[in-house]
């Protein structure tokens, strides 16, 4: 997934090369950009706990509309978003098999002396924004808006050590890579923010919905908060 990020992103940065053979006042209207970010896991299950940088990361390409002179403008887009969650817990994801829908997500203690370098889940969305932006006669650049995603990819992912089913240590790590779960919701949908100064600027998200289904996994849902580059 991260190489469909790469061509997203390449793919917009080509749509600004040729937008610069298009009129002035419509390259103006498009902005290319992206965020970097922490995720931060709301309603854990209890005893569970999330690493403190759990970063993520957004591509998009958003089109301005201006309703006056004064710097009020709507813009609306397309982008592509990847987040974790990296367990610091002694916990890992169980019963997520790739081909059965029925099965429930939860988080089982590791046995005594099992160790991991690695131990995480990642989720990534085609997004559709839309913000609400002003900007200051001084550059200075607020946008409030709502941002609807649709589950592209889904994956876990454990570096550790190996352990056969009843939790005994094999003496090797293991690395093991669980595509697609099959209990996340299809659709997400959250409210953001963006405050800063020219192309920079400071990103929060707040998700409205659970990442899990109702009964297939933990309620868990994420706060983003990171910084956004708008270069173009």
């Amino acid at each position: 997934m991260k190489k469909i990020i790469l061509l997203f992103a390449l793919g917009l940065f080509s749509i600004s090369s040729f937008a610069q053979t298009v009129s002035e006042s419509t390259v103006n209207r498009i902005s290319l950009g992206y965020d970097v970010y922490t995720s931060l896991w709301l309603d854990m299950p209890l005893g569970v706990d999330s690493r403190t940088i759990n970063q993520g990361v957004n591509v998009f390409a958003m089109y301005n509309h201006d309703l006056n002179d004064k710097g009020l403008s709507v813009a609306a887009g397309l982008g592509i978003s990847s987040e974790n969650l990296f367990l610091s817990s002694s916990h890992y994801v169980a019963n997520t098999h790739p081909t059965i829908e029925t099965d429930v997500v939860s988080f089982e203690t590791l046995p005594e002396g099992i160790t991991f370098a690695r131990n995480k889940m990642n989720f990534t969305y085609f997004d559709i924004p839309l913000e609400l932006r002003l900007k200051t006669s001084g550059d200075v650049k607020f946008g409030l808006g709502f941002k609807f995603g649709i589950l592209m990819d889904s994956k876990t992912f454990y570096k550790g050590d190996a352990m056969d089913d009843n939790g005994t240590y094999l003496g090797y790590v293991a690395i093991e890579k669980d595509k697609k779960i099959n209990q996340l919701e299809v659709y997400r949908f959250g409210v953001q923010l963006r405050v800063g100064y020219k192309w920079v600027q400071a990103f929060g998200y707040y998700s409205l919905n659970k990442v899990f289904i109702a009964d297939k996994g933990p309620q868990m849902y994420p706060i983003h908060v990171g910084i956004t580059f708008m270069p173009f």
